[in-house]
């Protein structure tokens, strides 16, 4: 099957049909990050992995007013001077859906690959900008600290590699830790799918190797990472600093992610779905990589973000950790790293900044454009720095450019 463009390659209907689906057309556990079985899986990720459920809440839907506009002409440039349009954009970065909201309003909405505005798809690694959020905002109320290091509230780190590092620094992802390298680890762990194969193991996204030995859980294997320089000299992408965060909160709330998610944000915001985390074997949510929501409350998330924290008449992040959040996008603040709260920094001159995440999540964010885009794909080869990415890096901007005309 080829995993071309998806005009020529699979789509989520080439998969589990029939009853029962073909081999050809079955997708397993160990398959669901891949391409191109991520066509189907992302649009289906509760039915291979235990969940735990965020509740919505008995609030009425906030549904945003509409003003359609044909966005599809609109131009944008690659690096390498080859021009494009936005309708193209979508298929060339393999959309499941995409929502775009300028001053409130939601001005363009579609599905493509048979996804539906019902649909729960994956954030994948975008995830961790929710958690960095619930971060924020729990050590704005004074929960805990940012500058205090990772070990005052975490000591079973102490001879780990986090010691010394703040939890800011985790924030940041500035922390300077390395899985320690193990062999035998699945000859199907994809590179940009997984930053170590015993850590996808205590997450459950990949299936424990017969006479498997290693850490049970994440929060044993965090304390089996060591340092490899001075925290806080350099940005290096690493998931485990989300679960850094989100061990944390829950031990100070004492709560499941999944419970603090919804008490303190989905339950305020008029969603249409509860959402959901993927859990480990032992339950603890994957802070980093495993949300799972529609299109439209994702786009609800970020316009509560672009509205400074405010959104259904309530303010429901504080106001200081938005305006934190946009101090630091503004191209030459302070913080040099691409990186900050969880979130990445466009370091344009409009202060975007956005979640993303593996197979194409996008959650951009630009204050100056009043500008919220919630784009979801399924890239059928996944790969860090893919082409597919670099559409809509370009085409998000020029988009934003064109709005304030």
């Amino acid at each position: 099957m080829s995993t071309q463009h998806v005009k020529n390659g699979a789509s989520r209907d080439d998969f589990m049909r029939g009853f029962p689906p073909s081999k050809e057309a079955r997708v397993t556990h160990a398959q669901q990050l891949l391409g191109p079985y991520n066509r189907w899986s992302f649009q289906n990720i509760q039915k291979l992995n235990p969940t735990a459920e965020v509740w919505r809440g008995e609030g009425a839907v906030v549904h945003f007013d509409r003003e359609p506009r044909d966005l599809d002409g609109i131009s944008y440039q690659r690096r390498n001077g080859s021009r494009y349009t936005f309708g193209e954009m979508l298929e060339l970065s393999y959309t499941d859906g995409i929502a775009v909201i300028h001053q409130g309003k939601m001005i363009y909405e579609r599905y493509l690959n048979s996804m539906q505005a019902h649909t729960l798809h994956a954030w994948a690694s975008g995830s961790k900008s929710m958690t960095g959020t619930l971060a924020a905002m729990l050590a704005h109320e004074g929960l805990f600290d940012l500058e205090n290091q990772i070990t005052y509230y975490l000591p079973e780190l102490k001879e780990s590699g986090f010691a010394g590092a703040t939890v800011q620094q985790a924030m940041d992802m500035t922390t300077t830790v390395k899985f320690r390298r193990v062999e035998g680890g699945p000859l199907t762990a994809h590179p940009s799918m997984v930053e170590d194969w015993q850590y996808s193991v205590t997450l459950g996204w990949l299936a424990k190797p017969e006479k498997y030995t290693g850490p049970e859980t994440s929060y044993e294997l965090l304390a089996t990472m060591y340092r490899d320089g001075e925290h806080g000299e350099r940005f290096t992408y690493q998931t485990p600093n989300s679960d850094i965060l989100a061990w944390i909160i829950k031990r100070l709330l004492n709560k499941p992610l999944a419970d603090i998610m919804q008490e303190r944000i989905w339950s305020k915001m008029g969603v249409e779905r509860d959402a959901a985390w993927v859990v480990g074997p032992t339950t603890e949510e994957t802070s980093g990589s495993g949300l799972i929501t529609t299109l439209r409350d994702m786009a609800r998330f970020g316009q509560m973000m672009l509205q400074k924290g405010r959104f259904n008449g309530k303010q429901i992040v504080p106001e200081a950790v938005i305006e934190d959040m946009e101090r630091v996008a503004l191209p030459g603040s302070h913080n040099p790293m691409p990186y900050h709260n969880q979130w990445w920094l466009a370091n344009n001159e409009h202060g975007a900044y956005y979640a993303l995440g593996y197979g194409g999540q996008i959650l951009y964010i630009d204050p100056s454009a009043q500008l919220v885009v919630a784009k979801m794909s399924s890239y059928p080869v996944p790969v860090d720095g893919g082409e597919e990415f670099f559409h809509a890096f370009a085409a998000l901007p020029a988009l934003a450019n064109e709005l304030v005309k």
